[in-house]
Parts: structure tokens; C-alpha cells; sequence
């Protein structure tokens, strides 16, 4: 069968054979190669490579109008120089899943401004600088962390959801403030400050989501 030049042109674009520099078109005409995702497969948490880099979508929200096709607007983080961008792909464009491996490690001792960790399986050290790790100063000594690596690059260190932790200071409460939904200042036993209910006191235990960095309940003694 002989095809027109329109034809022709109409079957590549069909097949999302066109994308701008730095991206790539997911043809609709055959399927996608292993590790390789769309715009409509983001999720949180989900690593891509582009622009020569390590990527985590920190979020994202689809769009469509009557005259523009669908869309995905996505904050992404840099994973190496911890750089957020706010970027929007189409839904032709594609991207392949970065290899990343996970390994625990257990939080042994600050050096300077690195922090040290204990790899829980071949028990090498691993050091990384405070300021790559969100919330560092809820790390506890002998708590476990994800430790995330891209290569031989660690790219991300993921406290525990959760954690207890002693309140060493904050001002006087109320104790019959429970749903008065107002909050203060606590500094709790690694240094680290956050909003409790005004009826916590110094000395009780409390568990907090480590990267939210919120009070989550008083746990009783």
C-alpha cells in the first residue's frame, strides 16, 4: 500500500516519534522497554533519570483542557545537589526508572559535619555530609536509616516513618489542653525542636513522624 507524504507524517506524529531536547517520546504504536515509565505512571517517591541526573518526584498533578492535551505537572528533587524543580511533561514523553538500591545502615557517630553510619551487611562505614540529610538532627544513636544509592552514589538517607523520643525542654502547659489544638515549642533529646500540645511536658516520651517532623501521641512509661 503506498502512503501520501501526509500520511506518512501523520503516522510518525501519531506515534510520538517528536519531544523536546532532553526528552523522550513513548510511541503509542508499541510498548514501553522495561524500566521505562510515562508522565501517567508517576507516583511519589518514584526516581527517573533526567538531565543527567537522579530525579525523585516529590509530586505531581495531571491536566487537561479542551484545547491542551493532558499534561503532568511534577515537583522533582535532585537527588545529588538536593535541587527542586517544578516541570511539566506530556503524556507522550518518557523517561527511564533510575536503578536505585537501598541498604540499612545503623547511625554510629557525627564527625565535623559528617554523619557516620554502620552498613548493616557489610559493615563498612558510609559518611555523609549533615546537610544531605533532611531532619538530621532526629537521628538517634543505634537507629536504623535507608540508605539510598545511585552507583556508588548515596543520593538519599530515609529516617524511620517513625521514632520515640524524650522532651528534654518546653515552656509549662496546660495538662486539661488535650483538644485545645494549640501548640508550643519542644526540644527533644537529639537537639531537635518541634510543635507539641500544650500538655506535654519535660521528661514525657513522644513519638513523632521523623519526616514531617510532627508530634504523633504521648507514649505512656
Amino acid at each position: 500500500m503506498a502512503w501520501s507524504r501526509f500520511g506518512l507524517l501523520a503516522l510518525v506524529a501519531s506515534c510520538g516519534a517528536f519531544a523536546p531536547v532532553g526528552r523522550v517520546a513513548a510511541p503509542r504504536c508499541a510498548p514501553l522497554a522495561a524500566g521505562v515509565v510515562t508522565p501517567g505512571n508517576f507516583k511519589n517517591g518514584l526516581t527517573i533519570e533526567y538531565q543527567d541526573g537522579v530525579w525523585k518526584v516529590m509530586s505531581f498533578q495531571q491536566s487537561k483542557t479542551a484545547r491542551q492535551a493532558a499534561v503532568v505537572r511534577t515537583k522533582l528533587k535532585n537527588l545529588v545537589t538536593g535541587a527542586t524543580v517544578e516541570d511539566t511533561f506530556r503524556m507522550t514523553e518518557s523517561f527511564q526508572q533510575a536503578q536505585v538500591e537501598s541498604n540499612e545502615a545503623v547511625f554510629s557517630y557525627e564527625d565535623g559535619d559528617e554523619i557516620v553510619f554502620m552498613d548493616s551487611v557489610e559493615f563498612d562505614e558510609i559518611r555523609v555530609q549533615k546537610e544531605d540529610i533532611a531532619s538530621c538532627d532526629l537521628l538517634k544513636d543505634g537507629m536504623t536509616v535507608s540508605i539510598v544509592k545511585w552507583g556508588e552514589v548515596v543520593v538519599d538517607i530515609n529516617l524511620p516513618s517513625s521514632d520515640t523520643y524524650e522532651v528534654t525542654y518546653t515552656e509549662p502547659g496546660l495538662k486539661k489542653a488535650a483538644s485545645s489544638g494549640q501548640s508550643k515549642a519542644a526540644t527533644l533529646e537529639t537537639g531537635a525542636e518541634i510543635q507539641v500540645p500544650l500538655f506535654v511536658e519535660i521528661g514525657d516520651t513522644i513519638k513523632v513522624k521523623c519526616a514531617e517532623r510532627e508530634y504523633m501521641e504521648r507514649v505512656k512509661a
